[in-house]
Order: C-alpha cells, then structure tokens, then sequence
C-alpha cells in the first residue's frame, strides 16, 4: 500500500511506526526540513521537503494514485485543501485529516474528506457512550463503522497479562496491529507478552469488537 504523510511531527512519527511494514510504501511530505530529515531518517522512508497544498510538491512526493494520503497540520484548513488537493488531482484513493476545532471534524465530512479526525471529538463521542471508566476503550471506526480500531490498556489482573498473543489467539476475530509499550510502538508477533501498561491496538470488525474487548478485558477470578 502506497502511503504518503503530510506534515505532524510526534504524530506522523507514530502512523510511520505503525504502517512501516515491507508491504507497505511511505513518504513522508513535510515543509520543516529538520522535522522532514529526522522522521525520513529514523524510520528509513523517502522524506521531501514541501508544501502538501501544492500540485507540484504533491506530485514529487509520489501522491499521484496513492491508497492512502494523510495530512497533520495544525492548521485545519491546511488539511482540508492538501486532502481536497491530493483526491482531486493526484486521484488519492483515501484521504484523512486531522483536525483541532472538533466542529470541524462533520464540516471536513461533508465537504469530500474521507475520514476526519480530532482528538477532543473521539472523547467526546467516548465519553458520550460510557458506560463505566474502567471499560472506557479508545475507539475509531473506518468504512462506514464496518471495521473499528480499538486501544485497549492492559491492566493488572487481567486474563491476558503475562500471556503471549499465540496464546491469547484472536486471530478468528480480528488481528493486534501494535503494542505502545513505554511510548514505543512495537511490531506485534505470536510470542510477544502482554504487559500490564501495555496499550494494545486491535483491528476487527463491528461483529466481533464485543468479543474480541471482553477477551482482553476479562478479570481472573
């Protein structure tokens, strides 16, 4: 899959660690050089310095046909416009913007941008929906809801903690993308332990997310 990263810093470097697998192209577009060396060479990826709202820089920085363009400005409308620009003209296949007004995140919906994202919206949604703190699960939902990302902290007393994930096998309802573990995203494996403070991202779908939670949220008796 062929994706490219406009601007963010901690950000980008985070979806850098979580896509960066050998199926998968980045490059990162970023107009601070220094930000654009540093993420370019820590993860090994191609890194251009340029302007995501600019067809020229779009371009060279290969986002013609991309599946996935994503942009992390500060400035939401700087995300609008190289999103807009990067489906309109390079014919992306998916774009996501960040977004920091959460009034924002329907407006950016409505206006072409396939998925918009803001960190206070996601609470607020959350929040809105909780039934209790402790089973408080940061969430996000692609293709109309059908598929879910879910963060789920792993804490003491859990079935799951000091276990591997060959052994937890969920692999019939979904998959673990990543382990954040100490702020550090790890490439999951079948022999990799859960550790309690470990915060486990799981793809899966809206049939089986009940299922796949209640398995890493089960207490021992």
């Amino acid at each position: 899959m062929k994706i490219v990263i406009a601007d963010g810093f901690h950000e980008a470097d985070y979806i850098i660690s979580l896509f960066n697998t050998r199926h998968n192209d980045l490059v990162v577009l970023n107009e601070d050089e220094y930000v654009c060396e540093y993420l370019s060479l820590k993860n090994d990826i191609p890194g251009m310095r340029g302007k995501a709202t600019r067809r020229t820089d779009l371009r060279e920085a290969g986002a013609e046909n991309c599946d996935l363009f994503i942009s992390l400005s500060e400035d939401d409308y700087k995300n609008y416009v190289a999103c807009k620009m990067a489906k309109l003209t390079m014919n992306a296949k998916r774009c996501i913007a960040t977004v920091i007004n959460p009034k924002n995140v329907a407006l950016s919906r409505e206006l072409g941008i396939d998925m918009a994202m803001s960190s206070s919206y996601l609470l607020g949604e959350r929040i809105k929906n909780l039934t209790s703190v402790e089973n408080l699960v940061n969430s996000l939902s692609i293709e109309n809801e059908h598929i879910f990302i879910d963060e789920i902290m792993i804490k003491e007393g859990l079935t799951v903690t000091g276990k591997t994930l060959a052994e937890i096998n969920i692999s019939d309802l979904g998959s673990v993308a990543s382990i954040i573990r100490n702020d550090n995203a790890l490439i999951p494996n079948g022999q990799m332990t859960l550790q309690e403070g470990d915060k486990v991202l799981i793809v899966t779908t809206a049939e089986n997310r009940n299922k796949v939670i209640s398995i890493f949220q089960r207490k021992r008796k």
